[in-house]
């Protein structure tokens, strides 16, 4: 049940914020084995020049980054973590995000540190 964060420049419309986050799913989908509906975001559209990306770091060439944190449970290898970036890439691509613009983080903890709703209580 990862939690994913997407922040994006407020200048990006409605509904490509949406599909971005539909990117996201997918790629969560394809790369982790999720089921499809096990799908909790947050947009958070923010002022363009409150988004800060060092343009060249590392070779890149960064214009209009969008974050996406993930949040989930340890259970994934290094392996499965890195199809899920490029599931997510690949498919942000196709919504017009170049790859250079998509900067994952993956954060995780345990299931004792979830609570999902009245009915996932332990």
């Amino acid at each position: 049940m990862p939690l994913i964060t997407i922040e994006v420049a407020d200048t990006v419309p409605v509904e490509k914020r949406h599909a971005y986050a539909e990117a996201v799913n997918a790629g969560l989908v394809e790369g982790l084995g999720m089921d499809v509906e096990d799908r909790f975001q947050v947009i958070h559209p923010l002022p363009a020049d409150h988004i800060v990306a060092d343009p060249h770091y590392l070779g890149g060439d960064r214009r209009d980054v969008v974050y996406i944190r993930i949040l989930m449970v340890k259970m994934y290898d290094a392996a499965t973590k890195v199809k899920a970036f490029e599931a997510i890439a690949r498919r942000m691509e196709a919504e017009g995000v170049r790859p250079d613009d998509v900067f994952i983080a993956i954060t995780e903890n345990t299931l004792d540190d979830w609570y999902p709703g009245a009915r996932g209580v332990r």
